[in-house]
């Protein structure tokens, strides 16, 4: 029997564009982090662990594909 109606599943998670909210610096992080992200430029924090998701700590400009 063939299964042509069941699709692919998409992921979701992503790789997205975030904007310090310090320095206004751009960087590209994971959408499910495991670890602390920190900017680049000034140290801020731009990213947070939690259970699934991590907390953005900027502003979202969009993914990167």
């Amino acid at each position: 029997m063939k299964k042509d109606h069941i699709g692919v599943p998409k992921p979701s998670s992503k790789f997205q564009k975030v904007n310090c909210e310090e320095c206004g610096e751009l960087q590209i992080i994971y959408s499910h982090a495991s670890t602390i992200i920190a900017c680049n430029s000034c140290g801020n924090t731009i990213s947070e662990p939690t259970g699934s998701k991590a907390k953005i700590n900027g502003k979202v400009s969009g993914s990167a594909e």
